[in-house]
C-alpha cells in the first residue's frame, strides 16, 4: 500500500498487504512507456513506483506487465528500464480481458518465488499448524492478545515463552501479522488484519477535522474517529502505533493533550520565518526522494521544535540553547538542505545531520541514491549564501587517488579536499596554536557497543579549538599477554587519562564496575580523571534479562547515590554526543 502519508506502508513495515513489505517478487503493470533517459511526465507514476520498489523491496525480482487493452500496445525501453533498475527481471504483455491472458507472467512468478532464499526453507511442522490457526482466527478478529497467541501457540508445542517469542518474530516478519514484541506500548497485542491497523491510522491522517487543525488531534477525535467497537478498546494501541511509526507526536505544555501529525502541517513556508543567512550549511542530494522525510525526521527531534508554527511539510526549525538548524526541501525537489547558526551550531548541526543519516540507512535502497554535499570553505563562499557545495563521494574519490584540492565553481580557488572532508578549515603552521590533546577513556559493556563506536567516531573527528579529542577503549589494546591481568592494562591506561566516560544499559558488568572504582580512586587522589556516566533511557527487553542484570544495575546507582554522584540519562547516541559536548564546552570555557 502506498500512500500520501510518506508511503509509511511499504516504508516501515508491514501496515498494509504489500509485496514491498517483505521479500517476494513485485509485479508492475502499466499501458505506457518508459523512456531510457529521461521519464516523461505521464510515465512518471510508474516510474516513482519502480523507484519505490527499488528503495523498499529488498532487491526482490521485478516483473512488469503491460495491459494490452482494446488490441493496443506500445514499445517500452526494457533496456533503459534493466540499466536503471538491475533487479527487473523480465516484462510480459496481454490483453487482460482475453482468457489466459496472463498465463505466462503467472509462471513467472512461480519460478522466480521459488527461487527467493526462504522458499523451501525446513521448518517445524508445528509451526505450520501454529500460522494456520492464527490464519483462521484473522478471519473472525482483527487482533487477539498476546496472551491469547500463547495459548494458540501451546495446543500446538509444549509451551516456551522464548520459543514462542522467537516465532512470533518469524511471522511478523513474514508478514503473517503484526507483533510489536519490542513496544511496551505494543507488545500486549497481536494484530491479525493488517488492513484494520491501516484503516484505523488513516481515519485520522484521512479527517477533514484534523486536517482543518494541521494535523493536531485529541482524544475526542480518538472518540470520534475509533468509536466503533472494533477500535473502541485499542485507542493506546493504536496511536502507538502511529507514534512507532513517526507519523506524530505528543505537543508539550499544552491545555488539552492534544498530538501532531507534521505530513499535515501547512504545504507553505511560516511567513513569519525570517531569512537565514550566512552559518554552516549542509546538503543532501537525492536520486530519489522517499515521501516524508522531513515529517520523520520532525517527529525524531520534536524535543527541539520550540514552536510548531515554525515547520511545515517540507520543512522545521529546531532550536536549542539560542542555535538554529534550519532543515528544507529546496526548489529542485530532491535536496534537502540543513543550516544552522548560533554559538552551539556545529555540534546541533552534526545532531541533526546524523538523524537524517540515520533516516536515509533506514531504507534499505537508499544507500546509492543520496549524495551529501559539503560547503566550500574558500574565503569567498564562507562570506556569501549560496557557495559553492562538493560531493562527498567526489571528495572521497579524490583522496582515494591522493588528490589533495578540488577546485571551487564560485571563486576558481584550490580547496584541501582532507579539509572539505573533516568539515574545518586547516589553519598554517606558521600560526597554528598549540593544540593540547584530550584522552578520554570510554567504558561501557558489550551491549552498548554501537554507541561506543559512535562516541568514538564522533568526538574523534570533533575539531575544538586547541584541543584533540583521544578516545582510548578496551579495544585498542593488543591481544598479546599481559605480565599481570589484561585489565590491569586497561586500569593504567584510566589514570593516565584527563577523562571517564562510561555507559550503561540494562546492566553494570564487573569489568565496567571495577573500571569505574579505579577512575574515581585515582581521581579523589589527583583530581583527575573527570568521571561521567551516561545510562541509555532505552526500551528494555525484559524477558531477555537475567536476575543478576538487574541487580547489578541496581546496585551500581545505588553506589552512585552514596557517592552524591548524579548520573545523566540520554535517550540516543544523538542526544549523547549533544549532552557530553556541552560538558566539553564547559570545561573548556572554565579553563579546564
Amino acid at each position: 500500500m502506498l500512500d500520501n502519508a510518506g508511503e509509511f506502508a511499504a516504508n516501515r513495515g508491514r501496515l498494509g498487504a504489500s509485496p514491498l513489505n517483505c521479500q517476494g517478487v513485485g509485479l508492475g503493470a502499466m499501458a505506457g512507456e518508459f523512456p531510457g533517459g529521461r521519464s516523461r511526465k505521464p510515465y512518471d507514476g510508474f516510474k516513482y513506483w519502480l523507484d519505490l520498489v527499488d528503495v523498499f523491496g529488498g532487491r526482490s525480482p521485478v516483473l512488469i506487465f503491460q495491459n494490452e487493452k482494446g488490441g493496443r500496445s506500445k514499445q517500452i525501453d526494457m533496456a533503459g528500464i534493466q540499466g536503471r533498475f538491475e533487479n527487473v527481471k523480465a516484462r510480459y504483455e496481454g490483453n487482460l480481458d482475453a482468457l489466459n491472458a496472463a498465463d505466462r507472467l503467472r509462471d513467472a512468478i512461480e519460478f522466480y518465488a521459488s527461487e527467493l532464499s526462504h522458499i523451501g526453507e525446513e521448518l517445524p511442522a508445528k509451526w505450520i499448524d501454529v500460522r494456520e490457526e492464527i490464519e483462521e482466527r484473522a478471519l473472525a478478529v482483527p487482533h487477539i492478545s498476546q496472551q491469547e497467541y500463547f495459548e494458540i501457540y501451546g495446543r500446538h508445542l509444549p509451551f516456551d515463552r522464548v520459543k514462542a517469542l522467537h516465532l512470533s518474530r518469524y511471522l511478523h516478519d513474514l508478514g503473517v501479522f503484526l507483533h510489536f514484541q519490542d513496544d511496551l506500548a505494543l507488545a500486549k497485542t497481536v494484530m491479525l488484519q493488517n488492513q484494520w491497523a491501516t484503516a484505523a491510522v488513516f481515519r485520522i491522517l484521512d479527517d477533514e477535522g484534523v486536517k482543518a487543525r494541521n494535523g493536531r488531534f485529541t482524544r475526542a477525535d480518538f472518540a470520534r474517529l475509533w468509536g466503533e467497537a472494533q477500535y473502541a478498546d485499542m485507542h493506546p494501541e493504536l496511536l502507538g502505533l502511529m507514534q512507532r511509526f513517526e507519523l506524530c507526536y505528543a505537543l508539550p505544555d499544552v491545555p488539552v493533550e492534544t498530538w501532531l501529525a507534521p505530513q499535515l502541517l501547512p504545504p507553505s513556508k511560516p511567513g513569519t520565518l525570517l531569512p537565514l543567512a550566512g552559518g554552516l550549511a549542509l546538503r543532501y542530494d537525492y536520486e530519489f526522494l522517499p515521501k516524508g522525510l522531513i515529517s520523520r525526521l520532525t517527529v525524531r527531534l520534536h524535543r527541539w521544535v520550540r514552536d510548531p508554527a515554525m515547520a511545515w511539510t517540507s520543512g522545521v526549525v529546531f532550536e536549542r540553547l539560542g542555535t538554529e538548524v534550519r532543515v528544507e526541501l529546496l526548489a529542485s525537489g530532491r535536496e534537502i538542505e540543513l543550516r544552522a547558526r548560533g554559538p552551539e551550531a556545529k555540534e546541533l548541526l552534526s545532531v541533526v545531520a546524523a538523524e537524517l543519516e540515520a533516516l536515509n540507512a533506514s531504507f534499505p535502497g537508499l544507500r546509492d541514491k543520496v549524495d551529501p554535499r559539503i560547503p566550500c570553505l574558500c574565503a569567498t563562499c564562507v562570506k556569501v549564501d549560496a557557495p559553492h557545495f562538493f560531493s562527498q563521494r567526489e571528495l572521497v574519490r579524490r583522496k582515494e587517488r591522493g588528490s589533495r584540492h578540488a577546485n571551487c565553481s564560485v571563486s576558481f580557488e584550490d580547496v584541501e579536499v582532507l579539509a572539505l572532508l573533516d568539515g574545518y578549515s586547516p589553519v598554517p603552521d606558521r600560526r597554528r596554536p598549540e593544540v593540547r590533546e584530550i584522552r578520554i577513556f570510554l567504558a561501557s559493556s558489550a551491549e552498548l557497543r554501537a554507541d561506543r563506536d559512535e562516541f568514538d567516531r564522533y568526538f574523534s573527528r570533533l575539531r575544538k579549538e586547541g584541543l584533540h579529542l583521544k578516545i582510548v577503549r578496551w579495544e585498542d589494546f593488543l591481544d598479546a599477554v599481559s605480565k599481570t591481568r589484561k585489565q590491569d592494562d586497561y586500569n593504567q591506561a584510566i589514570r593516565e587519562c584527563d577523562l571517564f566516560v562510561s555507559l550503561f544499559s540494562t546492566k553494570a558488568g564487573k569489568f565496567t564496575a571495577e573500571e569505574f572504582e579505579v577512575a574515581l580512586d585515582h581521581f579523589q587522589k589527583t583530581g583527575k580523571p573527570r568521571i561521567y556516566t551516561y545510562f541509555q533511557d532505552a526500551e528494555i527487553k525484559t524477558s531477555a534479562m537475567r536476575p543478576i542484570d538487574f541487580e547489578s544495575l541496581w546496585a551500581f546507582q545505588a553506589r552512585l547515590k552514596e557517592l552524591g554522584h548524579f548520573h545523566t540519562n540520554y535517550a540516543g547516541i544523538a542526544d549523547l554526543k549533544l549532552q557530553f559536548g556541552d560538558q566539553l564546552d564547559k570545561l573548556r570555557a572554565s579553563g579546564l
